[in-house]
């Protein structure tokens, strides 16, 4: 019986938890503000680690920043730490809550923790 919970929860885990878009450099923070599309892109290394396969592009990991799903000063932060790491070949971990590319978390970090 234990083994079954342990099994459910791992299944409800895999597919409705959270999870790391990426760890590694940033190599790019693009800002679209076009009629359709008001994102921001933060772009991480093709070596990145802890990579979700369906948020790479062009080789490299992408994460999404939708200005419509996180108030002004969470977008503010965010992209502050992303910029900080670019800036000092630091490295970050996106990580989403929704399971998605979605950015709900940005750490500058060292190691995956």
């Amino acid at each position: 019986m234990k083994y079954i919970g342990g099994i459910i929860l791992f299944c409800i885990s895999a597919c409705c938890g959270a999870d790391s878009i990426g760890f590694g450099k940033v190599v790019a923070v693009k800002q679209y503000d076009f009629n359709a599309t008001k994102v921001i892109k933060i772009y991480l290394s093709s070596d990145s680690t802890n990579v979700v396969e369906s948020c790479e592009e062009n080789g490299k990991v992408r994460g999404t920043i939708t200005l419509a799903q996180h108030d002004e000063a969470a977008v503010n932060r965010m992209v502050s730490l992303a910029t900080a790491a670019y800036m000092a070949g630091k490295k970050i971990r996106l990580h989403s809550e929704s399971n998605s590319c979605e950015v709900d978390f940005v750490a500058l970090q060292e190691a995956v923790f």
